[in-house]
């Protein structure tokens, strides 16, 4: 074990993933449309999402609605963003708002003056924010509804040009790979109630989790506009989390070693240092923040208290599960012929699994 976690050895963990691909998808360039009533909020908001708000981003179009037409090459754009300052559209802006989703084109509605919350809207609009003003904090709570609309593999592009997209990706991008480890630490810890599989089997999931969290770091550090050969980012990576916590999170998973410890620790640990470990690069990659021993301490305890409330979660959904599909069988036995032959009880099957 202690050698196939080494440093120099890591990378042959994720060699088998298309590195250059997920660069790719991270370069890919998109077309969004920002559209108002001719009151230059459109140009406004592609400041603030832009870079630099005096070199507003290329891939970025803003446009008034009365001039607004959807016609190839144009058509349709990865997203469009519509900027209104009132209850109801105008006609332009209601024209444009069907076409865009005649041709299936992800649309946000932003919506001027915190009056207009509280009011029923007189049109259906796939995703809305209501803001006082265009400002650096509207700029973000737009970048949220960006990513909550577009397709996933536009996520990693548009975060990595636009600034005020990053935070929403960073989170998603964390919690997506957190929660999927905590589910392979929750189906691994069901097969390991056979003694003989528990090390092979935590030996495997150390090199699926490690695996995981690289593959969030690297993706995480593309989102945050670094540039470089996916080795070379990898390497920056590894010497980032290599002395502490990548090796602290990977010892953690010898807990799954103890029979007695149980479900719960095992994927409270793999959510919260999946957790910690994104937080870390993200940091890292964003403000230059040095990974001390103290600042592993306090995302990892963070991270922890999270994952124990995911893995209850998720451990009562299993035995909820559980719980249906024993009386599913039970219904199922009347049915069938059970002549001489001795069929697992799942009610037995679950104690088993429960304790």
């Amino acid at each position: 074990m202690g050698v196939s976690l080494k440093l120099a050895n890591l990378w042959r963990v994720i060699r088998e993933v298309d590195l250059h691909a997920v660069r790719e998808a991270a370069q890919s360039p998109f077309d969004i449309l920002l559209v108002d009533d001719g009151d230059g909020q459109a140009a406004r908001l592609r400041a603030l999402l832009s870079p630099e708000a005096r070199a507003p981003h290329p891939w970025l179009r803003a446009t008034a609605a009365a001039d607004f037409q959807l016609t190839a090459p144009l058509a349709p754009p990865a997203a469009a963003i519509l900027i209104t300052s009132s209850v109801d559209l105008s006609p332009a802006l209601h024209a444009a708002l069907s076409a865009l989703r005649a041709a299936h084109a992800p649309t946000v509605v932003v919506m001027l003056g915190e009056e207009i919350a509280g009011h029923r809207l007189a049109f259906q609009a796939e995703r809305r924010v209501v803001v006082p003003v265009l400002d650096t904090q509207a700029a973000l709570r737009v970048g949220t509804a960006l990513v909550e609309i577009v397709p996933p593999d536009l996520r990693l592009a548009i975060a990595r040009q636009l600034p005020p997209v990053r935070p929403a990706v960073f989170e998603l991008t964390i919690d997506e790979t957190a929660r999927a480890n905590a589910t392979y630490a929750l189906t691994s810890g069901i097969a390991e109630v056979v003694p003989l599989l528990t090390v092979p089997m935590n030996l495997g999931d150390m090199v699926v989790l490690t695996k995981n969290q690289l593959m969030m770091s690297y993706r995480l550090v593309l989102a945050s506009g670094m540039d470089g050969e996916p080795r070379k980012l990898i390497g920056e990576i590894l010497s980032v989390l290599g002395g502490g916590l990548l090796f602290r999170q990977a010892a953690r998973q010898l807990v799954g070693l103890i029979p007695v410890a149980g479900l719960v620790p095992k994927v409270a640990i793999a959510y919260g240092g999946t957790w910690a470990i994104g937080h870390a690069i993200v940091s890292w990659a964003t403000e230059g923040r040095e990974i001390t021993s103290d600042f592993v301490r306090n995302m990892s305890l963070e991270g922890l208290e999270r994952g124990r409330a995911v893995a209850s979660r998720l451990v009562d959904q299993m035995r909820a599960t559980g719980t249906r599909a024993s009386g599913r069988w039970e219904r199922l036995k009347a049915h069938l012929p059970l002549r001489g032959r001795r069929h697992p009880d799942p009610a037995d099957m679950k104690h088993r699994l429960e304790n």
